[in-house]
């Protein structure tokens, strides 16, 4: 009885050594990859970084501009902000309302002389909220913003809330 136990004892420490050892290095691999080192010519982000690219080397000029609760339509540098005519409020993603996620998400927008949303990402918030937002934003329509009297293209971001209830 005491040889059995012994070797019940023995075969229990050598399964939770061999355990300890296959958990350790399926954490710390042998031969982990290499980070990949940054580029000097890194891919845009997203498609604000692709439209304002574009437009450098077309030499447009993109103005930046406040899109909501600005205050002021005529500041000191002769620049009537456009208003919002239409801004779509995005649906709450299902899986996020049964996530009970909330907060913030801001999308950053690229706005065309006429007032419509050329180019749309989500720069700040919750990654289950982002999607909704961004495609809410493309249907946003703003009236012109007018530099010295004619219309311009403009960046500026919009706030949406999402609070669970």
């Amino acid at each position: 009885m005491q040889r059995r136990s012994l070797f019940l004892i023995s075969l229990m420490l050598n399964c939770l050594c061999a355990f300890s050892i296959a958990a350790q290095s399926s954490q710390t691999p042998a031969n982990p990859a290499p980070a990949p080192e940054p580029s000097q010519t890194e891919e845009p982000q997203h498609e604000i970084d692709l439209a304002l690219e574009a437009a450098k080397k077309r030499g447009e000029k993109i103005l930046a501009a406040c899109l909501e609760n600005c205050g002021d339509d005529l500041d000191e540098k002769n620049l009537v902000k456009g208003r919002a005519l239409a801004l779509p409020q995005p649906a709450y993603p299902p899986i996020a309302r049964a996530a009970h996620v909330s907060g913030t998400v801001t999308v950053r927008v690229i706005i065309d002389r006429e007032g419509n949303v050329i180019a749309a990402a989500a720069i700040e918030g919750h990654p289950l909220l982002q999607k909704a937002c961004v495609a809410a934003a493309r249907h946003a329509r703003f009236s012109p913003t007018l530099y010295e009297g004619k219309p311009e293209k403009v960046m500026g971001d919009i706030h949406y809330n999402f609070v669970v209830q």
